[in-house]
C-alpha cells in the first residue's frame, strides 16, 4: 500500500468512529456541485492530502513531510444559532465536533507516517445552508522507491 492510500484510509477509519458524521470521504469536491446534484449528506468530513514535499534519503527512501485538510459540512450551526436552530446547544454543537475531530486525528499514525499534528483550523463560512471549517495537519511519511539498477559482481576483486 502507497503512503498516501495507507493515510486516507487510517484518517477516514478514525473518522469513521464519529457517531455525527453521515459521510466520511476523499475530498472530491462533493458539496460545490449544483443544487439538483447537491448531496444529500449535511454532517460530512472530507479528506483532502494537500501536499507531500519529498527528499530524496539513503537506500532508496524518501522521507517527505505531508499536509492533510479534513473540510468538515454541517447543516446546522452558527448562522442559524439566532434563527431558532434545532441544536439544543445554542447553535454550536458543531465545535463539539471540531474538537472531536481534532482529539481522533492529533497523534493518529501508521506504518508509513508519523503522527498527525494539528496546525491550524479555519471557519471557511457558509454556502447556502451548509458550514464548513478546515481542520490542517501535518506529518513526516515515508516510502521506500524501487532501484533502477542492479548491482553486478564482474569478478573484478
Amino acid at each position: 500500500m502507497t503512503p498516501r492510500k495507507e493515510l486516507f484510509i487510517k484518517v477516514k477509519e478514525a473518522l469513521a468512529t464519529l457517531t455525527q458524521l453521515e459521510l466520511v470521504d476523499l475530498q472530491r469536491s462533493q458539496f460545490s456541485m449544483p443544487k439538483e446534484n447537491y448531496p444529500e449528506f449535511f454532517t460530512a468530513a472530507l479528506i483532502d492530502i494537500k501536499n507531500i514535499a519529498w527528499d530524496t534519503m539513503v537506500n532508496q527512501r524518501h522521507e517527505g513531510t505531508a499536509t492533510i485538510e479534513v473540510i468538515f459540512y454541517c447543516k446546522d450551526g452558527w448562522m442559524d444559532q439566532y434563527n431558532d436552530t434545532a441544536d439544543p446547544e445554542h447553535g454550536l454543537i458543531e465545535i463539539d465536533v471540531i474538537d472531536l475531530i481534532a482529539e481522533k486525528l492529533q497523534g493518529l499514525k501508521g506504518d508509513t507516517f508519523r503522527a498527525l499534528d494539528l496546525e491550524g483550523e479555519e471557519a471557511l463560512g457558509a454556502d447556502g445552508e451548509m458550514m464548513s471549517y478546515r481542520l490542517t495537519f501535518s506529518t513526516t511519511i515515508y516510502k521506500i522507491i524501487k532501484t533502477k539498477y542492479l548491482s553486478i559482481n564482474l569478478g573484478l576483486e
